[in-house]
């Protein structure tokens, strides 16, 4: 259930790491080469999508039919993210525009609702989404659209 987006950025991280971890030039053996050593990037900042007036990044990582165990069934997401440092509660995703449409189409439940932590940019919305264990659904873009006039 990922969309190709998914992966390419997934596989162009792990060529860059590979290729920098490749690009040994020798030394003396006690210490590391500071340009051959391959960092782990750091975890990305989510944003509060309903404060976003352009168009946001969401990494959803649990989907059910609304009105199906709703909370119970996706508690285990919302405690892996919370254990991250990215507290998160369910949310429909009619409030991101076009994310409803993709995840109804991906899942095949007439109303969705789902555990997703927003990013302000597809860079890093594919970190998280690289470095996170846990399961991903899929990864939308859109505008916030619950409040708006």
């Amino acid at each position: 259930m990922r969309q190709p987006r998914r992966g390419l950025v997934a596989a162009l991280t792990l060529c860059a790491a590979l290729l920098a971890s490749t690009a040994c030039t020798g030394g003396d053996g006690d210490s590391p080469d500071p340009a051959t050593t391959v960092t782990t990037p750091a975890w990305p900042t989510a944003i509060d999508p309903a404060t976003s007036a352009e168009p946001f990044f969401v990494v959803w990582t649990d989907v059910v039919e609304t009105g199906e165990g709703d909370t119970a069934t996706l508690q285990p997401s919302i405690d892996s993210l919370s254990a991250l440092g990215y507290p998160t509660l369910p949310w429909d995703p009619a409030c991101q525009s076009g994310a409803e449409e993709l995840l109804s189409g991906l899942t095949g439940f007439t109303d969705p609702l789902g555990v997703g932590v927003a990013f302000e940019s597809a860079q890093d919305a594919g970190t998280f989404d690289t470095l996170y264990d846990g399961a991903t659904v899929s990864l939308t873009e859109g505008t916030y659209t619950c409040g708006t006039a």
